[in-house]
């Protein structure tokens, strides 16, 4: 993986920047939209579900963390599902290796995500009048949320080329993952088994540790995102594996 990233970095790079313009990111009203998306469903689920979530402290800033991460990783890996036969051209006609289509467009909703993230921070240091110097850790905790989206998308881009229901499959999941993730309660709120069965959602982790930088400004749990980078790192070896296995036949799936 390092090798082709090396190799391919500036195929990666035009390849990315391409599809964040072709989903109008790259203009105004893309940037806009890239703002106003999140927050118009945040104001949707606030306005049911705040007179419930009372006892969450910060509750408006609570729901928009967890919003902007799970929408990275599930716009990220449902981008990645059709990314293969986006660039079939490439792939046909094209000696490289096929896992970079993949990068790029991970990267390419990066993009959007580090501009949701920079406004998140600001607005966080407007509300709570303070920003802790832990607010450094979000970078590692950036890298660990790409390394798992990463490993997702090489999975479900590789069952994109072969199965072409799996855009509208992998939708349904993501919407049942985001009830599944605590981004409007709190796991204080469930019974301990619900509570367990939460925890192994990987995203979980990852909320939980932005929002104990960004809310209580205090350095994030470990052991948690101990447990996401080993899932995740299961997750890519299992989905790099497969992809290299595989990506010799896109060719001949794709014409």
């Amino acid at each position: 993986m390092v090798k082709s990233i090396k190799q391919y970095w500036l195929m990666i790079w035009e390849l990315s920047f391409s599809d964040f313009r072709l989903r109008d990111q790259g203009t105004i009203l893309g940037f806009l939209w890239t703002l106003l998306y999140p927050l118009l469903f945040f104001c949707v689920l606030y306005t049911i579900f705040a007179d419930w979530m009372k006892t969450i402290k910060d509750f408006p800033l609570y729901m928009l963390i967890g919003m902007v991460q799970w929408n990275f990783f599930s716009g990220a890996t449902t981008a990645a599902i059709s990314s293969i036969m986006r660039y079939s051209n490439f792939v046909k006609s094209i000696a490289f290796p096929k896992e970079c289509i993949v990068y790029a467009s991970v990267i390419a909703v990066l993009y959007s995500h580090s501009l949701e993230l920079l406004m998140l921070i600001i607005f966080c240091a407007i509300v709570k009048g303070f920003i802790s110097v832990n607010i450094f850790f979000l970078i590692p905790i950036l890298l660990l949320t790409l390394y798992l989206t990463i490993g997702f998308s090489l999975l479900l881009a590789l069952i994109g080329v072969y199965f072409l229901d799996m855009s509208r499959i992998w939708s349904i999941i993501t919407t049942m993952g985001f009830f599944l993730t605590p981004i409007f309660y709190s796991l204080d709120m469930l019974s301990p088994f619900k509570r367990n069965v939460i925890l192994l959602n990987p995203m979980t982790h990852i909320i939980k540790a932005t929002r104990e930088i960004l809310l209580d400004g205090k350095f994030p749990e470990l052991n948690g995102l101990l447990y996401t980078f080993i899932f995740a790192t299961i997750f890519f070896i299992i989905g790099y594996i497969l992809f290299k296995k595989f990506e010799g036949y896109f060719v001949e799936k794709i014409q």
